[in-house]
């Protein structure tokens, strides 16, 4: 089972969802590093719940339900997929495009209990928040995830000079996009984001997260130590 399968069975998820939203989630699934990264790069459990904040459209958790689906009957990982989207009409397409194979929640995950995790994603939400809901949502976070297991952020360094940049204008772009002209933002270096992660208690791997784009993100895998209180990677 190859990416560029997953890939298309993914973006078909789509489809009932309007052509913009289809050719979006096919456009986004090719042109993104981060999608790619997380399904080939052992970086998941394989069993337990993955609990994606943020999630939007749902297109990590379209990527994760395509792959179990397409994968032998005898490999396919046991894994419960849970989505929280904050804005109704993004929600709205991930559960149309997800079914029954995903649990989408309409909430601001900053308000939300989160249920323990096995596996917690965090792609490009954190810079939307003020860094005191950071904090807060960080030490939620950690709290839920359990033991041995894997939190996933992808977020802009605000020390990666043009390719920030590109970042803050890219993004400013989406918030006119989606009618939040006066969406606040609040950003850090990645020598920060590592140590935030790590005063939370996590072993943090850093990982470019910009290949083929023009843009300075990174990838930060944070894992919380297993029972034995050393740091077990994902099954």
């Amino acid at each position: 089972m190859g990416f560029s399968a997953v890939l298309d069975h993914a973006s078909l998820r789509f489809r009932p969802c309007g052509r913009a939203a289809y050719h979006f989630a096919r456009g986004k699934l090719r042109g993104d590093p981060v999608y790619r990264a997380v399904l080939e790069g052992g970086l998941l459990p394989r069993d337990g719940t993955v609990l994606d904040l943020g999630c939007g459209g749902g297109l990590m958790l379209a990527v994760l339900a395509s792959a179990r689906g397409l994968a032998p009957a005898d490999a396919s990982p046991a894994r419960r997929l849970v989505g929280v989207e904050t804005r109704p009409q993004a929600a709205a397409i991930a559960r149309r495009a997800l079914g029954p194979d995903a649990e989408i929640v309409t909430d601001d995950v900053r308000l939300r209990p989160l249920p323990a995790a096995r596996a917690i994603l965090l792609f490009d939400v954190l810079n939307l928040m003020p860094a005191a809901d950071q904090d807060t949502l960080l030490a939620a976070v950690q709290a839920a995830l359990e033991p041995g297991g894997v939190l996933l952020v992808r977020e802009a360094d605000a020390a990666a000079g043009w390719r920030f940049r590109a970042v803050r204008a890219g993004n400013w772009i989406k918030a006119c996009w989606i009618g939040r002209f006066a969406q606040p933002f609040h950003y850090r270096p990645l020598t920060e984001w590592r140590g935030w992660l790590e005063r939370a208690g996590l072993e943090v791997e850093v990982r470019p997260m910009g290949m083929g784009t023009p843009f300075g993100n990174v990838l930060l895998v944070g894992r919380k130590a297993g029972e034995r209180g050393r740091p077990r990677p994902p099954r």
